[in-house]
């Protein structure tokens, strides 16, 4: 179900906030079909251009074991994004790659918030 917050307000907040966002490329493994099943073809890494941020966990969160010391909190903003974000995806800013482990977002939709690991 859509949040009825999501929409125009996700635009709004996207639109306040491209310009603190980072560049950064979402990566994400498309399979291929081959002929033979026998034999899988290697799926094929595709690139989406997004804005996004990295934050650290608190330290309470790390003291208490509920995140790894590689783990950062990746955001995207959505509307930078033409698809949804999921586990497996990789995502890099600044030359830093970190793969997606979880996908939450906020009730407007406006940003993606991401469990990566470096």
């Amino acid at each position: 179900m859509t949040s009825p917050l999501a929409g125009s307000l996700a635009k709004t907040i996207g639109n306040a906030m491209a310009s603190r966002f980072l560049d950064a490329v979402l990566t994400r493994d498309v399979p291929n079909v081959g002929a033979d099943p026998a034999d899988p073809v290697p799926p094929t890494p595709t690139q989406y251009p997004c804005k996004a941020i990295v934050e650290a966990y608190s330290q309470y969160l790390r003291a208490n074991g509920l995140v790894g010391a590689n783990d950062r909190k990746v955001l995207i903003l959505a509307n930078s994004l033409g698809l949804r974000p999921k586990a497996g995806d990789r995502v890099t800013i600044k030359g830093i790659t970190f793969r997606v482990i979880e996908v939450g977002t906020d009730p407007a939709e406006a940003v993606w918030e991401c469990k990566g690991q470096m």
